[in-house]
Parts: C-alpha cells; structure tokens; sequence
C-alpha cells in the first residue's frame, strides 16, 4: 500500500516592508505559523531607514521559504509590482508588514479557491486599534460565492470587505496573462486602480466563474494614529477621485446596469476629500459635484441611510457636514 501525498500548489505572500519594525515580529510570526506550509513568502524592503531590514533578514535566514529583496524606497505599489516580479506561485495574496493574519489565512482562502473552483476568494478583517479593540467588519454579512458582477457591487459598497489588496487570494495568471496588471506608482489609494482590474479580467477571461466571499475574519488591520490624517491635507490624496471615477467608467463600460453602484462611489469618494480637506480650493469642486448630483443618493435604491443624512448635512452648508459626520465617527463607527 503507497502513501500517496497531495502537494497543494505553491501560493506566494508578498510583504512590503518600509520603516514598521514595531509591528513586524507579530507580522512575521502570523507568516510563519501558517497552516498552508507551501509557501512563498516574499519581503520587499522598500529602503527602510529602521531597524526593519535587520529584522527582514533574521526571518529570511530562520525560514528557507523566504525570498528577500532589497530596493530604494518606491512606494507601495512598486514594492508590491516588485513582489509580483518575483511570485512563482500558481496564487498571489498580500500582507502589508503593519498588519498581521490568523494561522489559517491562506489555507481557509485556499480552500474557497477549491471548493468553489474560483478565480479569486476573500475573507472579511478585523479592525484593531491601538488599544487592542477589535472589530469584525462582516459582523452583519454572510458567506457566498458570486458572479464577478455582483461581487463588484458588494465590494463598491463595502459589504464585508473592500478594494483592499490584502485579504483577498488570486490566481497569479490575472496578474501576468496580457495586459498585465500592476500597481499604480506615485499614487495614493493604489488599490482603488487594481482590484477591480482583476475582477474585470477574471470575468473576462471565464465569465461563468465566480469570487468566493468568505465572512470569517482572517485579516487583522491594524489602525494607526500616524496613518490617521489628521494633519494638514495632502492633495496626492485626489487620487481617490480620479482613480474611483476610471474604476466607475470601466466597470460601467462592462456591466452598464452596475450604475446605480458606481454613482454612489463616485458621491463617496467626494465625500472622502470633504471630510478631510479645509480649503476651498479642494472643498468646492467636490460641494459642486455633489449638488449638481444630488439624485444620485436622493434617488439611488443602493443608498443607504448615512449616505442620505451625509447628502441633507451637505445641502445645509459645509459647517453642518462636518458636525454630522463627526457625530457620527464617534458614536455610530
């Protein structure tokens, strides 16, 4: 009688690593403990000034499975394109070094893979604060697989997981069969102009597969003061408006009756620039959007209650806005 062993497939992690030494013996020690043991696991040092790239090589020379590169500081999206460069696995899933996941990320996002023949599975996250607070972000939402058209919907409006990078486990071919998708460098909100790419392409190049939505939280999102800009506002973050409106006008070219979806991102992502912004200069034109169009949330079935009072504070000037919306960050987020 033979023993007979099932290699699973080879699935790379790629982690960017730039100035987060704090955080990366819990980030590496959820890498190391994974349940799902064929890995790839592939650290960018993203030009660290920190105690980080001592840290990146203890763990590459304690785990053979760990690839280590080595860059001049790039940004995000280069560090991940880099990682993409050198992922041989037949999956791709992402780990920012700030964050960390259960023991059994990979292995629960593999099996959605499998038992739903997808092209791309997701779990929900946990938001942690600094105080070690956690919440479940999916708390309301259920498990399902679904065409690809409906997962945009559910990912546009946020129920249960978002355009984030991380989270999510891809077959590594949406990335490289032609025209490659990579990361927008120089750009904030990077993901905002990726993601949906690979929901797009998934689509295209198997329409009748689906994207696996698994509730259960694997992901812990660790919220940070230092990431939380409460600063002086920074125009690069405009990039959320024109990113979210190319996302909107692709996903609108494909499936044209995602409409009423996209009109209320495009209205959310004003919103954003709103609530953070203080001069005219990037406060009116959003104000000017949104009340040339207003119907978009007045009369949108998608919309939901915050959207609305988030519209009427508006209506009543920008001073009442953000009353309201700070009413509601303390006591209803």
């Amino acid at each position: 009688m033979y023993n007979i062993f099932i290699v699973k497939p080879l699935v790379s992690i790629i982690v960017p690593v730039y100035n987060v030494a704090p955080y990366l013996d819990q980030c590496f020690g959820s890498l190391k403990n994974q349940t799902y043991k064929n890995l790839e696991i592939i650290l960018i040092d993203d030009g660290s000034t920190d105690e980080s790239k001592e840290l990146c090589e203890k763990f590459a020379n304690e785990d053979s499975r760990v690839v280590l590169k080595r860059q001049k500081n790039g940004g995000l999206s280069s560090a991940r394109n880099t990682g993409l460069s050198f992922a041989n696995g037949k999956y791709v899933t992402f780990l920012d070094s700030d964050d960390f996941i259960t023991n059994d990320y990979v292995e629960f996002l593999y099996d959605l893979i499998k038992k739903e023949d997808a092209l791309i599975s997701i779990c929900s996250r946990y938001e942690r604060k600094e105080n070690g607070e956690l919440k479940n972000v999916a708390a309301d939402y259920s498990s399902k697989t679904m065409p690809v058209k409906e997962a945009l919907r559910e990912m546009l409006n946020e129920n249960g997981f978002n355009v984030s990078a991380w989270g999510k486990l891809y077959s590594r071919e949406l990335f490289e069969k032609a025209p490659k998708v990579r990361y927008p460098v120089n750009k904030v909100h990077e993901d905002l102009g990726t993601t949906y790419k690979l929901f797009l392409k998934a689509y295209r190049s198997a329409p009748d597969k689906k994207i696996s939505f698994g509730a259960e939280p694997k992901y812990y999102y660790n919220i940070r003061k230092e990431s939380i800009s409460h600063q002086e506002f920074d125009p690069r973050k405009l990039d959320i408006i024109t990113q979210t409106d190319e996302m909107c006008d692709h996903i609108e070219a494909l499936f044209p009756d995602l409409i009423n979806t996209t009109n209320l991102r495009r209205m959310h992502a004003r919103f954003s620039i709103i609530r953070q912004a203080k001069t005219a200069r990037y406060l009116d034109p959003c104000i000017k959007f949104i009340k040339e169009h207003k119907t978009w949330i007045s009369k949108n079935p998608e919309a939901t209650k915050r959207d609305k009072l988030a519209l009427a504070s508006l209506l009543l000037g920008k001073t009442a806005f953000k009353i309201s919306w700070h009413f509601y960050e303390t006591f209803f987020k």
